[in-house]
C-alpha cells in the first residue's frame, strides 16, 4: 500500500499543483493533506477548490484553518491575512468547520498510521526532529507504528521506539532553506512503514507575481513577513513574533516599523 502525505499548502496554488502531478505519477492508494491548506497565501480559494476536486483526497484541520474561522471580523494588524482569506473563500468556511482533527489508516496486516496536522496534543503543537525522545512519546500518543504531521515546514522522518515518525514539511512554505515543496510517500512493503521525503520544483515566479496580484501583500506588515518567509524558505514569522512582538504590545514601536526594522536587520529589504 502506498499512502502520499502533503501539508501546508499555505494558499500556494503553483506548488499544490506541482506536488498533486507528482503524486499522481506515484499512484498511491490514499492521499492524505494534512492541515493548512489555507492562509498565509495569495491563492486560498484556489487551493481549497483544487483539493476538494482531487477524488479520494482526504484532508484534516490544520491551525489555519482554525485561525480562519476565528477572525470572520477585521481586527488587529496580525490577523489581517486570516480575515483576508475568510473573505477569499466567500461562505465556504463551513467545509473547513467540519475537517477532522486526526485520521488512522491501516495497514495490511493491522498496524495502523496516525496522520495529525502538528501532534496528537493539538494543532500548534509541532514535533521538530532535535526533540528529546521523551517529549516525542508524549507528542504521539498512544504509539502507533506511525505517526505522519506537518505544521513546522521542518521535514524529517524519526524512529522513536516502536514509532516511525514523519514530518513530511510544507509543500507551500517550507522553512528548511530549501524552496522546492515538499511532501512525503509513505508504503507499508516487506512487512513494514517505509518513508522518504519528495521534494518538488515548481514556478516560484508565479507564486511570487500571485503573492503581488492577488492583493495579499497590500494586508500590512505581518503580510510582508509571511512573504518574505516564502521568499528565503527559512523561518522569519516565528523569530518576529518573538523578538518584537512583546514589544509592539508594549507600545514601544508600531508594528509597521517593528518589522520593517526587522526585516533590514535580516538584509530582506
Amino acid at each position: 500500500m502506498k499512502f502520499a502525505l502533503l501539508s501546508d499548502v499555505h494558499g500556494n496554488l503553483p506548488a499544490l499543483q506541482a506536488v498533486a502531478a507528482d503524486i499522481a505519477a506515484w499512484r498511491p492508494d490514499v492521499t492524505v493533506v494534512c492541515g493548512d491548506v489555507v492562509n498565509r497565501g495569495p491563492c486560498p480559494a484556489g487551493c481549497w477548490a483544487f483539493i476538494q476536486a482531487q477524488p479520494g483526497w482526504q484532508v484534516i484541520l490544520g491551525n489555519h484553518e482554525e485561525y480562519v474561522l476565528a477572525y470572520t471580523r477585521p481586527g488587529s494588524a496580525v490577523v489581517q491575512p486570516s480575515f483576508w482569506t475568510y473573505q477569499q473563500l466567500n461562505g465556504q468556511v463551513a467545509a473547513l468547520a467540519a475537517l477532522p482533527e486526526r485520521l488512522t489508516l491501516a495497514a495490511p496486516d493491522g498496524s495502523e498510521m496516525d496522520v495529525f496536522h502538528a501532534s496528537a496534543r493539538g494543532t500548534q503543537d509541532g514535533i521538530y526532529e532535535m526533540a528529546p525522545a521523551g517529549e516525542i512519546r508524549q507528542q504521539i500518543g498512544r504509539a502507533p507504528a506511525l505517526v505522519a504531521v506537518g505544521h513546522t515546514h521542518l521535514p524529517f522522518i524519526r524512529q522513536v521506539d516502536e514509532t516511525l515518525v514523519v514530518n513530511c514539511g510544507s509543500a507551500g512554505a517550507p522553512c528548511d532553506d530549501d524552496r522546492r515543496a515538499s511532501y512525503a510517500q509513505i508504503e507499508w512493503r516487506a512487512g513494514q512503514w517505509r518513508a522518504r521525503i519528495v521534494r518538488v520544483a515548481y514556478d516560484l515566479g508565479q507564486t511570487d507575481r500571485d503573492f503581488h496580484q492577488s492583493g495579499f501583500l497590500a494586508l500590512g506588515p505581518m503580510a510582508d513577513l509571511i512573504y518574505h518567509e516564502w521568499r528565503i524558505a527559512h523561518q522569519v514569522v516565528i523569530p518576529w513574533l518573538r523578538q518584537e512582538k512583546p514589544r509592539v504590545l508594549a507600545g514601544e514601536v508600531t508594528m509597521a516599523e517593528s518589522v520593517r526594522g526587522f526585516l533590514q536587520q535580516l538584509g530582506l529589504v
